[in-house]
């Protein structure tokens, strides 16, 4: 049978409608470390979902439906809905109001009161629909309105049941089976967490429901005993991440099969294949501190001993480098209290999280060790106390680009294994990574990341900011419409000579390709401007930085600071940004960012700058975004906002001798020779040699070019969101009519 009489099929009969997962928590609970998840969203139930179906189609069609997402580029992703108990009978009607379709309810409290209050809002919704999954520790559910299972494994009764009564289903398709391959490509599992991840995706690409062997508890706390003790004796090891990466090798493998037997490929191999998703967990100095506001006076000790304990990181083999904190005997006690109820909480909500972002391709995932006070001394050159003096003027590029490989040579050889490094040269796919580091900077064999790949970022600050990405992604997606110009705002917030002067080509291009420009002089004027004219993508020039007492970034208009509490309360809503700003996402003791308040407000990309921006060359910048955007919009050049934007990034590295106002008489050839490599750079495989040529003294100087001193833009920034699964639509329509 043919794909895509699969796909109709699939969407015979709402078979292909998403499976609604609703998690019902326990009370909210307010947070005050940054960086530490709430206790209600860390319920192992939660971490359960990654073994279920998204849909009913992918339960019965397995490694089918996997082969149509990857044929299709198609976004997939759990439908969870996380709900409190003080959530209103009328918010209940209108989650519930929905076609015939399964509805799992992850139960997510042990206290009986708080079943109770749920017992009393879904009991008139409740119907053969729906079935309600318990962990054994809840021994009172018999009043809960609909099937509750508390034997996991009972679940794949009830789907085979629901799927024979409800869909007519093609038996000669053998639905509810597995394919035939080689062992090696199977997946069962390890007690090291983050394995989980990699395992339920395994396994739900092969439509592999009921894996998993239960275990008594005694037995998998001895197992992970045992795992902890191996990984103590060799801290300088990388057994445990080279377990992921033997898992990545899996999934990559899985890929291949299922390239093989479409034959007919729509993308190129970068696209092809499932992002990377990247987890880089970061202890800062401000993250791990107490607010002193909320500290009664008996509680200021305490917080200084945590504030100690906290400046942990993790080895080579994840165990936390104890000599790191110096602590006196008697906070061992107080050190193993926070290990257990903010180091392994934090771990885990990372692998849970991961696990809803890689359910949306299929990704695999990595889960680095945590980085804390051993790279604090090289992060502290770009902090905001010295981060100016590092980035004055433009001779001052060659030190810039100094400390980003010193910092991100650091992060290799405190993260990656050996066998991690090679994965990486070689892997040809989009990342996302879940940090607050510049992963971008991450030397790999002596080129940053961040050239040889395209990469988008979701902070971990706050944290769970990472869900709220997610949700975000999977509930409210966007496609770039080719008339995006048309529905373009550039904002400048100054009228400074400088940059007035940089500003003009702007104006000029505004009247060729339709965007709007205006000038907001005043926070007043700037809302109102966004209100008016409604932007998809707005693009804002302006000044930036951080303030020092409280580490949020901000931008001015005219005089006024806008903050991020501005923007939450303004009332816009762009679904792209691009902020041309200094330090509006600095790297090393930012709290609240002015980017991640755009996500807040309904943002699905927010382009953002780590470090000082000279004007001239931003400028220049955001004017090719604009040019080469009003060609990607309507031809089939990038499929994604992430591919565009990190190709706009890498070329405006290569182009930047050109721009520059002394070699606007540039030889003819070395122009051709400049953008041949361009292309290049659109292809992966390629990428690593043209950065060797940009870095090679003798290529350079045959070109009259010195690289060393040109600001290594795809470097200066960062695109925050699931840019990857941001499409054009110019793209999309060819991919679907081919």
């Amino acid at each position: 049978m043919k794909l895509i009489e699969i796909y109709v099929q699939m969407n015979y009969n709402n078979i292909n409608n998403p499976i609604l997962y609703i998690a019902l928590l326990g009370e909210r609970d307010s947070i005050r470390f940054t960086n530490i998840p709430q206790e209600s969203i860390q319920h192992p139930m939660l971490r359960y979902i990654g073994n279920l179906p998204q849909s009913m189609a992918q339960f019965i069609y397995g490694i089918e439906y996997y082969q149509l997402t990857k044929y299709y580029g198609l976004i997939s992703g759990y439908r969870l809905i996380m709900v409190y108990p003080d959530i209103t009978a009328e918010a209940i009607k209108s989650l519930l109001d929905l076609p015939k379709q399964p509805h799992v309810i992850l139960l997510c409290t042990e206290e009986e009161r708080i079943i109770e209050i749920y017992t009393n809002l879904l009991k008139d919704y409740m119907n053969e629909d729906f079935i309600c999954l318990t962990s054994n520790e809840v021994d009172n559910v018999r009043k809960f309105p609909c099937t509750t299972l508390t034997r996991l494994s009972d679940i794949w009764k009830w789907f085979y049941d629901y799927a024979n009564k409800n869909y007519e289903i093609d038996k000669s398709r053998l639905p509810f089976s597995v394919p035939c391959l080689d062992k090696s490509v199977y997946d069962t599992g390890d007690v090291f967490s983050p394995t989980r991840t990699n395992t339920q995706t395994i396994n739900s690409i092969l439509g592999n429901w009921d894996y998993s062997r239960s275990m008594p508890k005694d037995e998998i706390l001895e197992r992970r005993l045992e795992s902890s003790e191996v990984a103590m004796n060799n801290t300088v090891g990388f057994e445990r991440q080279n377990l992921l990466i033997e898992q990545i090798t899996k999934i990559r493998l899985l890929e291949d099969i299922v390239a093989c037997s479409t034959q007919d490929i729509k993308f190129q191999e970068e696209h092809y294949r499932a992002p990377l998703i990247l987890a880089v967990p970061y202890t800062s100095i401000e993250m791990r501190k107490l607010s002193k506001k909320d500290l009664l006076p008996e509680e200021e000790q305490m917080a200084q001993n945590l504030e100690k304990i906290m400046g942990y990181h993790q080895t080579h083999n994840y165990t936390i480098a104890h000599n790191v904190t110096n602590l006196p005997k008697e906070l061992f006690p107080a050190m193993i209290y926070v290990l257990n109820n903010f180091v392994v909480p934090r771990s885990l909500f990372f692998d849970f999280v991961a696990q809803l972002h890689c359910s949306i391709r299929f990704s695999p995932y990595l889960r680095l060790p945590i980085m804390g006070k051993n790279i604090n001394s090289e992060l502290s050159f770009v902090g905001i106390k010295h981060i100016e003096r590092l980035a004055t003027s433009p001779s001052k590029n060659k030190n810039i680009r100094k400390v980003m490989e010193k910092i991100g040579k650091k992060m290799t050889d405190e993260m990656l294994s050996p066998k991690a490094v090679e994965m990486l040269q070689e892997y040809s796919s989009q990342i996302v990574a879940m940090t607050d580091l510049p992963i971008e900077w991450m030397m790999i064999d002596g080129i940053p990341l961040g050239f040889t790949h395209e990469v988008c970022r979701l902070p971990e600050t706050p944290v769970t900011s990472l869900l709220a990405q997610y949700m975000e992604a999977k509930f409210t997606p966007y496609v770039i419409p080719e008339d995006i110009l048309q529905k373009t705002l550039v904002v400048f917030g100054n009228e400074d000579p400088e940059f007035v002067m940089a500003q003009s080509p702007v104006r000029e291009l505004a009247k060729t390709l339709g965007f709007q420009i205006k000038t907001c002089l005043n926070k007043s004027s700037f809302f109102k401007a966004i209100k008016e004219t409604r932007p998809e993508l707005l693009i804002i020039d302006t000044h930036g930085g951080v303030d020092e007492t409280t580490y949020n970034s901000f931008i001015m208009m005219g005089d006024d600071i806008v903050t991020g509490d501005d923007v939450i309360n303004s009332g816009i809503g762009p679904q792209l940004v691009f902020l041309s700003a200094c330090n509006t996402f600095t790297t090393y003791n930012t709290i609240n960012t002015i980017a991640n308040a755009f996500f807040q407000i309904g943002a699905n990309a927010v382009t953002t700058s780590y470090m000082p921006l000279h004007v001239r060359p931003a400028t220049v910048l955001y004017i090719r975004l604009l040019r080469n955007l009003n060609e990607a919009a309507h031809k089939n050049l990038h499929l994604n906002w992430l591919s565009f934007i990190s190709h706009l990034m890498r070329t405006s590295y290569i182009h930047a001798p050109i721009e520059k106002k002394e070699n606007l008489n540039l030889k003819k050839e070395i122009q051709d020779t400049l953008s041949e490599l361009s292309v290049q750079s659109m292809i992966f495989g390629k990428r690593r040699k043209v950065y060797e040529k940009l870095n090679n003294k003798e290529f350079t100087k045959s070109l009259n070019c010195n690289y060393e001193y040109i600001i290594p833009h795809y470097l200066m920034y960062s695109t925050l969101g699931r840019a990857d699964i941001i499409l054009f639509k110019s793209s999309l329509d060819n991919i679907m009519m081919s």
